[in-house]
């Protein structure tokens, strides 16, 4: 059926629950995954390829080995199991000082705030990306200074793509998640899934990038991301994981591996998968939870990217005058801390002035503050002629 709906696509264009095929699912997840498909991972386990974050660092900033870099991750993604680690992505410093801001956040939230997808006393940082920014700046541009960061999120998302975060703390005790598809479409209802045509289903899978990254070790015990490779392929998977059949088809046959603190997974956002339960008695699992979306997606959060970068920019520019951090480092933080993309904008106010077609991006007006070395209070008052353009009625 799953090879009849790939040739039938153009005359039947909208599906619903009812043609969903457990055993379709079975033969597209029953693919093996090949070492030698993946010349610059270290090895496969249960399926999903893992890299060395040690062994592929100096593959960044060669244009040719990056591309290749790149390629091969896009294919894992799309064309491969759709998941991938990359271990030591982190240094333990790096995530040493972002746990403590997030414990800092956490006491004056006050508040516990639950998963979507589990039961349990879980605690979330809605928005750790604003947060963080917003506490400490150098943490903040420690973090998301990261090369293999950027690599990744460009080899699914290409440029400009627009980061978000959220913080999960599983406790002991703490149920397992449903296991389910992401953002966009699986965060809707079927009845509204239905409504979408096939072609937007296929889409969906390219707008979003999932990651998981460890701020602890995560052995099984402490119920690590359960996947399934290659369910990405199922193509009425956004109807298909709701359904009590395809969730205990997951249950009998998704796969984890145990994580250390610093190691990273991605994950094409329509793979099968759902956060393990933790069994311990007294471990919390700590995982900051990236969705990288690509500039022509809607990101699942609102950010302030003028309050961020109004923050951090002194520091920056400390940075860049001290040259203590390269051009490209500096870039990979203004990748996550403002809008990289023109659009939308005021096409009456926004063409003449600006060389380019479509006007300058946040982004943009940022990188040339900084090349000029203007102070905060000048550079503020460009940022806003730019959104006051950009947004003028």
């Amino acid at each position: 059926m799953q090879k009849e709906l790939s040739k039938h696509s153009d005359e039947q264009v909208f599906f619903t629950e009812s043609e969903i095929s457990v055993d379709d699912l079975m033969q597209t997840c029953s693919q093996k995954t090949l070492k030698e498909a993946y010349p610059l991972a270290e090895s496969v386990a249960e399926n999903i390829i893992i890299y060395d974050a040690k062994n592929i660092t100096h593959l960044v900033g060669n244009s040719n080995q990056e591309k290749r870099l790149k390629t091969e991750l896009n294919h894992i993604l799309g064309k491969g199991p759709g998941v991938f680690i990359i271990r030591n992505l982190y240094e333990d410093s790096v995530i040493d000082q972002s746990n403590g801001i997030f414990d800092k956040i956490i006491k004056n939230e006050a508040t516990n705030k639950n998963d979507h997808f589990a039961s349990g006393s879980n605690t979330r940082i809605w928005n750790s990306l604003q947060k963080v920014a917003i506490e400490n700046s150098e943490a903040f541009i420690s973090y998301y200074a990261n090369n293999i960061l950027r690599v990744v999120a460009e080899s699914w998302c290409g440029p400009n793509s627009q980061m978000t975060a959220q913080v999960n703390i599983v406790k002991p005790g703490s149920g397992m998640q449903k296991p389910h598809r992401d953002y966009h479409l699986g965060f809707q209802e079927n009845e509204t899934v239905q409504k979408y045509p096939i072609s937007s289903h296929l889409m969906s899978q390219h707008l979003t990038l999932q990651a998981v990254i460890a701020h602890s070790d995560m052995p099984l015990e402490s119920g690590p991301t359960l996947v399934m490779p290659h369910s990405q392929k199922y193509e009425l998977g956004y109807l298909a994981w709701r359904n009590k059949e395809f969730q205990s088809f997951f249950s009998e046959n998704a796969v984890q591996l145990p994580l250390k603190k610093g190691d990273g997974v991605f994950c094409n956002p329509a793979l099968f998968h759902a956060a393990g339960s933790n069994s311990t008695n007294n471990f919390n699992r700590i995982a900051n939870l990236l969705q990288i979306s690509s500039v022509f997606g809607k990101a699942m959060e609102r950010i302030d990217f003028i309050k961020i970068i109004k923050n951090i920019y002194p520091a920056l520019l400390e940075h860049q005058n001290n040259n203590t951090l390269s051009k490209r480092l500096i870039e990979n933080v203004l990748v996550c801390a403002t809008d990289g993309y023109a659009f939308p904008t005021n096409l009456d106010y926004d063409t003449s002035s600006y060389s380019s077609v479509h006007g300058l991006s946040m982004f943009e007006v940022t990188q040339q503050a900084l090349q000029q070395s203007l102070d905060l209070e000048n550079f503020t008052s460009k940022l806003y002629e730019h959104q006051k353009i950009k947004f003028a009625s």
